[in-house]
């Protein structure tokens, strides 16, 4: 069993075909923590509240003595998640950002989200790929639909996260810094990464898609990005 104080998830997307689920809950179930920070799309944005990865997500969170910050992604946004309250006698608060203070520094959390928000170009992209991704499912029937949406996952949407990743870990060490933190843990793009920058230091979670990856924080405050 492992212990950490603090363990940070992003871009689960439970409920989802490309959610690897199962090597998900192998892993939460042998960790322990005292903090547990959901970063943002922790289900995906048409996840039925009863499907069953989410059932045994919530079960497994339930389990566990873990103090849940809830930080909301797009995803989430979107709708109402079915993970806000994780049973009627434990209702979760969400925030759109959080400010933890951690033994050796502050650090700002954040989906990262806001940052298509921030110029033109970027709504432009998000627009278009959004424009792709549904006229990939239209056309597919349904024998045929996890194609599409495989073709999307793996190919045009890591072209276009590659493409905006210097913006974004500017603009994420930039909100840092100018709320007094010293780093920035965040998730969205699905690029896990530790990236010390003049302004602050840039964590990103990775998800559970493409990836299998998550950060910790050690008892001692030292910060650590895990991939499996």
């Amino acid at each position: 069993m492992k212990k950490y104080k603090s363990i940070f998830l992003s871009d689960i997307h439970l409920g989802s075909q490309h959610c690897q689920s199962k090597k998900l809950f192998r892993v939460l179930e042998k960790l322990e923590a005292k903090n547990l920070f959901l970063v943002g799309d922790i289900i995906t944005q048409n996840a039925k509240a009863d499907n069953s990865d989410i059932e045994k997500f919530i079960e497994i969170i339930n389990s566990k003595n873990w103090n849940i910050i809830y930080i909301l992604g797009n995803h989430e946004k979107d709708r109402r998640a079915p993970l806000i309250n994780l049973s009627p006698n434990n209702p979760l608060k969400t925030y759109n950002h959080y400010i933890y203070n951690s033994e050796k520094q502050k650090i700002y959390i954040t989906h990262g989200d806001s940052f298509h928000n921030k110029d033109i170009f970027n709504k432009i992209l998000k627009f278009t790929l959004s424009k792709i991704k549904k006229t990939a499912q239209k056309i597919e029937d349904n024998k045929r639909r996890g194609s599409a949406s495989t073709l999307y996952h793996k190919r045009v949407k890591p072209i276009a996260q590659k493409y905006l990743h210097k913006s974004y870990v500017k603009y994420l060490t930039t909100l840092a810094h100018s709320n007094s933190c010293q780093s920035v843990i965040c998730g969205h793009i699905h690029l896990p990464e530790l990236i010390k920058t003049q302004k602050a230091t840039y964590l990103n979670c990775g998800d559970w898609v493409n990836h299998s990856s998550y950060i910790v924080e050690e008892f001692n405050g030292e910060l650590k990005l895990i991939e499996l």
